[in-house]
């Protein structure tokens, strides 16, 4: 059974674990909490102090969103996934980054994950009181426009980021 929970504690093991499966896949560090180093338990307290700092607006992404906030997804107890919902996206965020972003460990791919992980955030973005999602992915992607067309997202551009310089393809999601 899934669920969805925010970071605690209690979950750098877990958390560990998954991390360092990204990185041995040489995976895409996705959501961007995966690019802070995790080594030891002082490098995952750290990690929580900038989930808190971005969950009240006090970081140095603001120019991409006010507020962010970071789920681990259970399946039972193994942590399969983890998921980022960005609030009140900037015009920059919300040309390039889109509200969610998620990443499913790279050995439990192509197991419909993803799909689930999205419904779940979609979920919460609904507790926020979000109306609409955007959804952005690098065009050499070819599983999220998968994940986005079974849910319904509505395609609605491409775009050059600025940032890496990528094309990337836009998606609306209606949560009314």
């Amino acid at each position: 059974m899934l669920k969805i929970d925010k970071f605690k504690n209690d979950y750098f093991d877990k958390y560990l674990n998954l991390y360092n499966e990204f990185i041995g896949y040489k995976s895409d560090l996705v959501p961007d909490i995966l690019e802070i180093q995790c080594r030891d338990i002082n490098d995952y307290k750290n990690i929580l102090n900038e989930i808190s700092k971005r969950e009240v607006g006090s970081h140095n992404d603001t120019d991409w969103y006010k507020y962010a906030y970071y789920y681990l997804i259970f399946d039972d107890d193994k942590v399969i996934g983890l998921g980022c919902i960005r609030y009140d996206l900037t015009k920059l965020g919300n040309a390039i980054w889109g509200n969610i972003a998620l990443g499913v460990r790279p050995s439990q791919r192509k197991k419909g994950y993803g799909t689930k992980i999205i419904k779940l955030l979609l979920d919460e973005c609904k507790k926020l009181g979000m109306k609409e999602v955007i959804v952005c992915h690098y065009t050499t992607n070819n599983i999220t426009p998968k994940i986005l067309n079974k849910i319904g997202a509505k395609y609605t551009n491409d775009v050059k980021s600025e940032y890496s310089g990528k094309e990337i393809k836009r998606y609306v999601i209606n949560l009314e």
